[in-house]
């Protein structure tokens, strides 16, 4: 009898550093990340870079990923994150509040691996938190 199984897609040090590399680039650019991380997703198997910031809610996601994709291009690194990796979230999102109720980093940009954790009974498989204030 065959076994199926799934291979985890990694999480690469490129990513790593970009991922801390585009937050600071952000936070340059002014615009304001309560959390950045990056998650992954095991429904689909893919790791996803996850931005917070109030200007969701204020001016829309499609004006924070028209900041980020400037900021990627400002960085040349369009090509090893593309735009369709990256989500933005309310200040208030659930999973952003979930990560702040375990982890606390401040308005600095760390890197805290975060991997099979419950918090409040909900299941985190994996995560890299760069930020969560």
């Amino acid at each position: 009898m065959a076994e199926n199984a799934v291979v985890k897609e990694q999480l690469t040090e490129t990513m790593i550093r970009l991922g801390g590399e585009l937050t600071e680039k952000l936070d340059n650019t002014g615009l304001p990340v309560v959390a950045a991380m990056w998650f992954f997703e095991p429904e689909i198997n893919e790791w996803r870079l996850f931005f917070a910031s109030p200007e969701v809610s204020a001016l829309g996601p499609r004006s924070v990923y028209k900041k980020i994709q400037e900021a990627l291009e400002a960085l040349g690194g369009a090509a090893a994150i593309p735009l369709s990796m990256i989500g933005v979230l309310d200040a208030e999102d659930d999973l952003v509040r979930l990560i702040k109720a375990a982890v606390q980093t401040g308005p600095s940009i760390s890197r805290i691996r975060f991997s099979k954790n419950v918090i409040n009974g909900h299941f985190i498989d994996d995560a890299l938190i760069y930020r969560a204030a």
